[in-house]
């Protein structure tokens, strides 16, 4: 199937599909094209959100960490 083929069956494809849907569709060919035409750029903004995702994962794991560490904190350490 040629390049014109696929884009043809593309366009057909999408009509008549709602905004949202074609929003999604549009994300999707967004991804497709970047990590295509700029790999390296796919690599590293993937590798950024990856790592982005585990910090804030790291950092909620860290928080309820320290709730639980200061718990008892006022009853064990009263104020005079």
């Amino acid at each position: 199937m040629t390049a014109q083929n696929y884009q043809q069956l593309i366009i057909e494809g999408i009509k008549g599909l709602p905004p949202d849907v074609l929003a999604e569709i549009a994300n999707f060919v967004y991804f497709i094209r970047k990590r295509a035409m700029q790999p390296q750029d796919f690599e590293e903004e993937l590798h950024n959100a990856l790592l982005n995702v585990e910090l804030k994962q790291l950092s909620h794991q860290e928080e309820e960490h320290l709730e639980k560490e200061f718990e008892d904190y006022e009853r064990l350490y009263p104020r005079e």
